[in-house]
């Protein structure tokens, strides 16, 4: 595999999260298209590369988030190689298994029969706690935000109340010591109600650029948005753009695209007053925001750090 043409990156983001508390990542870590960029051990098998670059990848950014976790319950062999892999200061931003998320299983087929059907573990905490807490607790100090992802709920389940209903029992049954986040796709829950519930817990709003969400600059300038003691952004896709469309469009993900300059402004704005308030966060980019994630942290460490 080729690697990708690009200068190295440095390790400035090592440095603000050591300062600041403010803990920049990328959205997983397993990409070929880095080697060159980040990865420049190495590895003589794809198999190899997967199971070892976090060690490397660690020596550039502080935190990743991880999504496997969103799609089957976390073993603890698992947790214990993330936690090998990475120094002490290390985060490890988890989502949620979507068993506990999903209100309604997509019609794909890896859900096979149950395509289409309600499902009957929506928000069970116990289950929750049992089936993820407790394994993802071996991180110890290396476990940053867990984030529940709601994928679009069905528009009378959010109209009724009913979501917010159950959401508020779920986050209030939940063990404490914990940062939890919640991040949600239908712009409607979007407002003071949704803001007054997560306070009311302690657990930050995910401020999101995503396909049909409000901009990033429009929700972080949302007023009461703030809801616990420290914030979180997913940074996922342009506005207006199809999470598999951008995936087609900038893989295998060695080199900028199409810079979203506007996200950007609010985004250094946002970490600028952060900073100067000493107000600690985590920011997790995606390859598909604009075609290489590392990247885009660099291009933003450097405004953030000249002031």
């Amino acid at each position: 595999m080729t690697p990708a043409a690009q200068s190295p990156i440095s390790s400035e983001a090592l440095q603000l999260a050591l300062r600041h508390k403010i803990y920049l990542g990328t959205s997983s870590w397993k990409y070929e298209g880095w080697q060159g960029m980040i990865y420049h051990d190495h590895y003589p098998s794809k198999k190899s590369f997967q199971a070892r670059c976090l060690r490397e990848y660690a020596r550039y950014f502080p935190a990743v988030g991880v999504d496997s976790t969103f799609y089957r319950f976390p073993p603890p062999q698992m947790i214990g190689g993330l936690a090998d892999l990475t120094p002490p200061d290390f985060k490890f931003g988890l989502k949620a298994t979507e068993e506990i998320t999903v209100y309604k299983y997509p019609t794909h087929p890896r859900y096979g029969q149950r395509g289409g059907q309600l499902n009957p573990q929506f928000l069970n905490g116990q289950l929750f706690v049992e089936q993820f807490l407790e394994p993802v607790s071996a991180l110890g100090s290396k476990l940053g935000p867990i984030i529940f992802q709601f994928a679009v709920l069905p528009k009378e389940l959010v109209a009724d109340g009913s979501f917010l209903g159950q959401l508020d029992e779920f986050l209030g049954g939940l063990p404490t010591g914990y940062q939890y986040a919640t991040e949600i796709r239908n712009r409607q829950l979007f407002g003071p109600t949704y803001f007054t519930l997560l306070r009311k817990h302690g657990v930050a709003h995910v401020y999101s650029s995503w396909s049909w969400m409000p901009p990033l600059g429009e929700q972080l300038q949302a007023p009461d948005s703030r809801t616990a003691e420290f914030f979180v952004m997913r940074l996922l896709t342009p506005p207006q753009v199809v999470y598999g469309d951008a995936v087609e469009a900038f893989f295998p993900y060695t080199h900028i695209q199409k810079p979203q300059l506007e996200m950007r402004d609010s985004l250094v704005q946002y970490l600028n007053s952060a900073l100067q308030s000493e107000f600690p966060g985590y920011v997790f980019i995606n390859n598909r925001l604009e075609g290489a994630a590392p990247l885009t942290i660099a291009q933003l460490l450097e405004r953030v750090l000249a002031g």
